[in-house]
């Protein structure tokens, strides 16, 4: 089975797909892991996008799409949930080409609810990992937690338009073609993972 999240941000997007790891055997496909894995491979592939940096540019559509397949395709026999994959729609072509029976989980947040969490979020610098406000240690490996410096209110408020903006009309697209599958992410942890197990036949 192939799962593709879609969410706005800070909707627990990230605790689900981990559920879905630890209880029904998922691998988790995170799109900055797979750049973080490219970095340290010295390949040809990140001479071109360490260029890209160098040059303070933002990695463009042909370098994603790059890195986009090369994850899909060395991981095709798995049960899969991928996250940040599916942000626009070059992204969609890609995924519609290599595995078109995958399914999307959209979790929807209310636009006050996911400012209002992202405010308080805290942040671990070095797995890039975030946790809820009252959390001051990542339990994995004890980093203390720092709030992000690009998480201002401004900067927030603007991460949120940009969904708006560039992801929700494949959202739309998706929930013409029957593909989606709809989450609302205001309930707690448990209920929403239980809605995705009963939505996903799990």
């Amino acid at each position: 089975m192939k799962i593709v999240l879609i969410w706005i941000q800070w909707s627990w997007k990230w605790t689900q797909a981990r559920i879905l790891q630890d209880k029904y055997w998922f691998k988790i496909l995170e799109m900055w892991w797979e750049f973080r894995k490219i970095i340290q491979s010295g390949t040809e592939l990140w001479i071109k996008i360490k260029e890209v940096i160098n040059s303070w540019n933002q990695v463009n559509d042909e370098l994603w799409k790059a890195v986009m397949e090369k994850a899909i395709l060395e991981n095709l026999w798995e049960n899969i949930v991928y996250d940040a994959f599916l942000r626009n729609e070059r992204n969609k072509e890609v995924l519609n080409r290599l595995i078109p029976d995958y399914k999307v989980i959209y979790f929807d947040l209310p636009e006050t609810e996911a400012k209002k969490r992202l405010l308080w979020r805290m942040y671990d610098k070095e797995t890039w990992e975030t946790f809820q406000a009252w959390i001051l240690t990542n339990p994995k490996n004890w980093n203390t937690l720092i709030k992000r410096a690009d998480d201002e209110e401004q900067a927030i408020i603007q991460r949120i338009k940009s969904f708006y903006d560039l992801t929700m009309p494949i959202v739309e697209e998706l929930r013409k073609e029957w593909k989606i599958i709809e989450i609302d992410a205001n309930w707690n942890i448990d209920e929403i993972a239980l809605r995705i197990k009963e939505k996903l036949g799990l």
